[in-house]
């Protein structure tokens, strides 16, 4: 009995207290103003000093491969020029590790979209 006792002096919860001030579910209601938009991702300058060679069907060398542990990496080859200047643009573009090796670059993750959009508007320039 002292036990249940304890319980309920533990669980007491007192009708009389003064009611929330802040609701956090304010911004829930129909006539709330629209949420602010997401920012847009950081822009980069343009970088003229690399190329890529397209594959034979003229789409650009992107490809994602699966390592061991679940790991996923997107690779982006046959690329020539200055590509530690692009390895690093793109790693900050993505948000994510890199490495170079001979004349692909790997960036940690699945950010096809982001490399093609980026290889599209700088290669060659």
């Amino acid at each position: 009995m002292a036990k249940q006792q304890k319980r309920q002096e533990k669980f007491d919860v007192r009708i009389d207290t003064e009611p929330l001030t802040d609701n956090p579910f304010a911004a829930l209601r129909p006539d709330a103003p629209a949420p602010r938009p997401t920012p847009e991702p950081p822009q980069i300058e343009s970088s003229s000093g690399f190329r890529v060679e397209r594959t034979r069907k003229g789409g650009l060398p992107i490809f994602l491969e699966k390592r061991p542990g679940g790991k996923s990496v997107t690779v982006i080859r046959n690329l020539s020029g200055d590509l530690e200047e692009v390895l690093t643009r793109l790693k900050k573009l993505c948000g994510a590790g890199g490495a170079l090796k001979d004349d692909t670059i790997e960036i940690q993750g699945d950010h096809r979209p982001k490399i093609e959009t980026y290889l599209k508007e700088n290669a060659g320039k």
